[in-house]
């Protein structure tokens, strides 16, 4: 059992992000509208649409970003999406691993994080919710045995 864990915790840090098989990117271009990502991140129900200029990522625009920055301030649908995208703090490349990533998800707060090509062009947006997939398949048994809280008693068993 032990043996088990070891060789699933040397693939998660050793697994490039290439393994998780990523789907190609929801992407527009910069001179794009706000209606036209909008209709971008419905269309594909990936949670973003990502704001690129020949292939290379100019920014990203999330569901968040859409409640924070459209819904909240009424902004008009024509106005340019690069008025509203949030900046792409970092990407990383496919052969980069996927312990590489959730790190720098957990230190910067990124929900998504572009996946570009040695060109610089995208070939993907690895989601926190990638992340979360891949983790729940990769350790099972300790993500269904945490507590809703790391600190957190139950203060009855569970089914009593």
């Amino acid at each position: 059992m032990a043996s088990e864990a070891n060789s699933v915790k040397g693939t998660f840090e050793t697994d490039p992000i290439s393994a998780l098989a990523l789907p190609a990117p929801v992407a527009i271009g910069i001179d794009a509208t706000i209606g036209a990502a909008l209709a971008a991140v419905q269309s594909k129900a990936q949670g973003y649409v990502l704001i690129v200029e020949g292939g290379r990522p100019r920014g990203i625009m999330s569901e968040r970003d859409v409640l924070m920055k459209i819904v909240a301030r009424d902004i008009k649908y024509d106005t340019n999406v690069m008025e509203v995208a949030s900046r792409i703090p970092m990407t990383l490349t496919p052969n980069e691993t996927i312990a590489r990533a959730i790190k720098i998800m957990i230190a910067d707060g990124a929900e998504y994080i572009p996946i570009v090509a040695s060109d610089g062009r995208a070939t993907a947006v690895l989601r926190a919710q990638d992340v979360m997939h891949f983790l729940a398949e990769a350790f099972p048994r300790e993500i269904l045995n945490l507590p809703p809280r790391p600190n957190q008693t139950l203060p009855k068993p569970e089914g009593g």
